[in-house]
């Protein structure tokens, strides 16, 4: 048995999650915090550095911390490169030195949607494919690519970054300066302006409680839950989104 942290920064919130990997992975304990961006990267770097710390000294023996961050990063170097919906100057921030340095672990970086679509094959609703896609929706689009069992990264790590992939070349402005980005007119804050309700959820909430059945939950027995929302009953503008159901404690899994 050995605990693992993963951290989860996103746009909203830090998350985070301890793992007991054994037979099987099992979640010990999970938490969240607003993300601190009052001082843009170095107000990140600090909670993430605090966050770490504390959870480490609270459960002992954690043998390593895996981040997962969104954006374009250098995974081996360990550093970021551009995180456009995370306010901060990202270029070349050693997130992996600071945060091993300060937790005394070792630490691992990855693309946040990357590790989603890893833990989703290893644990959750792609468990047993040999290839999978993964799509993440929240303040920004994301995804994953499992081929042949692995997780495929491409080039720099790059492979996965589907939300910036021109859709409407005359679209609204996206937050990596591009124009008509699948993520400026499909992430949630999109699609909740869209259908007129302040968040996504209760958009889907309420072409759900409408009884629209494209924004129903669909379960497979034993293969996690997928949730399908595609056109969201009276929204202006239609989409689709599969969103995969997987622990928070998707970085962590690369410990293994």
């Amino acid at each position: 048995m050995s605990l693992h942290l993963g951290l989860d920064l996103g746009g909203t919130n830090l998350k985070w999650a301890v793992i007991e990997r054994g037979a099987a992975a099992r979640v010990v304990k999970t938490g969240r915090v607003p993300t601190d961006t009052q001082d843009g990267e170095k107000s990140v770097l600090r909670q993430m550095i605090g966050v770490a710390t504390g959870v480490a000294g609270e459960f002992k023996g954690i043998t390593s911390i895996g981040v997962g961050m969104p954006g374009v990063l250098d995974p081996v170097a360990g550093i970021t490169r551009f995180l456009p919906n995370v306010p901060g100057r990202w270029a070349g921030v050693p997130v992996t030195t600071e945060v091993a340095r300060a937790a005394r672990l070792p630490t691992l970086l990855i693309n946040d949607a990357r590790a989603f679509a890893l833990a989703e094959h290893g644990l959750g609703a792609g468990r047993g494919a040999t290839s999978m896609l993964g799509v993440t929706l929240g303040t920004g689009v994301g995804g994953g690519l499992v081929l042949d069992g692995r997780l495929y990264l491409g080039y720099e790590g790059t492979a996965g970054e589907f939300g910036h992939q021109t859709i409407l070349p005359d679209g609204p402005l996206c937050n990596c300066g591009n124009h008509g980005c699948l993520e400026a007119v499909a992430k949630a804050e999109a699609i909740a302006s869209a259908c007129g309700r302040p968040s996504a959820e209760e958009a889907v909430a309420a072409a759900s409680g409408g009884g629209d059945p494209r924004a129903c939950d669909r379960r497979q027995p034993g293969r996690g839950r997928v949730r399908r929302a595609r056109g969201l009953g009276r929204c202006d503008r239609g989409g689709a989104a599969w969103i995969g159901h997987t622990n928070l404690g998707a970085a962590c899994i690369l410990s293994r």
